[in-house]
């Protein structure tokens, strides 16, 4: 069975240099990243190589094809509008010329200048109509503001026009949240820099980008627009019934119920989070034909990716859709 994994990263030693001049000053922030950094960010070996070293993992795992984006460092975050397009772009390229080089193991999401809407919208169809990209990934929030504003909407209009998703992956969140709910002065720095990121608090956010996206009405404009949630859908799948009767119809003024938006126009993944119980639950809720499949490389690094579906207790049907039939798809691959 083939198994294609669809949130995978890497970064330019390039770009990243670049990016130095960017990155956030505030001491404490610095600090908490810092500590995140030690313990679950990958070697530059291991993000930087999409070539012979990432083959290795993906043959000895089980792994046919990966789709990758920018991971952490991203020039999507950029404030500068002129900047950010040129980073962006700079990013595309290279990451279309590495896929060029093992086409039938690599497709690429494109990272996009959100600082300016409508040079995003512009790059998004460079990079899908001219590097062949099959998407784009959005990661966090952009200088305080979730993507459902209005500004923002050139991005999804266009993704929707191209029939291309776009992935919101989870992102450092704002300060001033996490030091109110996940931080704790008599904690070690390791909790205070983990519980807020990787531990709880950025999918407890990326949830809820995807949830503001849907009471935005984006979906009731643009019915055929299509986002992926990673980690098993932060969250969400687990409340729909609860959302649907808390914040009904009459409430949002919305065509139909949150749960309706999010089983049709939202696709979730693992995300390298391999557990039986969630993947039989995410089938429960949302269907076999609504989960990609995802590892998470090389944040995780788990020989047993490929491996986890194909043993997995399901059906050999979902399997397949889940492993590859789903992905290729929704990407035209």
């Amino acid at each position: 069975m083939k198994i294609i994994t669809i949130e995978e990263h890497f970064s330019s030693p390039k770009i990243s240099a670049k990016m130095k001049q960017f990155q956030r000053k505030n001491a404490d922030v610095d600090k908490d990243i810092q500590e995140l950094i030690k313990h679950y960010l990958p070697t530059n070996d291991d993000i930087e190589d999409v070539g012979a070293r990432r083959l290795k993992f993906m043959d000895e795992s089980g792994i046919d094809m990966q789709v990758i984006s920018y991971g952490s460092g991203s020039p999507q975050g950029i404030a500068d509008p002129k900047i950010a397009v040129e980073l962006c772009a700079e990013a595309n390229d290279e990451l279309a010329q590495l896929i060029k080089q093992n086409p039938t193991r690599f497709a690429g999401f494109a990272t996009l200048p959100v600082a300016d809407p409508i040079a995003a919208a512009a790059e998004l169809e460079r990079a899908v109509k001219i590097l062949g990209f099959k998407g784009a990934l959005l990661a966090g929030t952009f200088q305080g503001n979730f993507f459902d504003e209005p500004e923002f909407f050139p991005i999804f209009e266009k993704a929707a026009e191209l029939n291309v998703p776009v992935y919101l992956h989870p992102g450092i969140i704002d300060k001033g949240v996490a030091d109110h709910y996940f931080k704790n002065e008599n904690w070690s720095k390791l909790v205070n820099g983990v519980f807020p990121a990787a531990g709880f608090g950025w999918h407890m956010d990326s949830g809820i980008h995807v949830l503001r996206m849907i009471l935005s009405g984006v979906f009731d404009k643009l019915p055929n627009l299509k986002l992926i949630s990673g980690h098993w859908g932060e969250f969400v799948p687990f409340f729909l019934e609860r959302l649907d009767e808390t914040l009904y119809q009459e409430m949002t003024h919305l065509k139909r119920n949150i749960s309706d938006y999010y089983k049709e126009n939202v696709y979730i993944t693992p995300s390298g989070i391999f557990s039986e119980v969630q993947l039989k639950f995410a089938i429960a809720q949302m269907g076999a034909d609504h989960i990609i499949y995802a590892g998470d490389y090389p944040y995780l690094i788990k020989n047993e990716t490929g491996y986890f579906l194909k043993n997995a207790p399901i059906s050999e049907e979902d399997k397949a859709k889940i492993g590859h039939l789903n992905v290729e798809k929704l990407l035209n691959l």
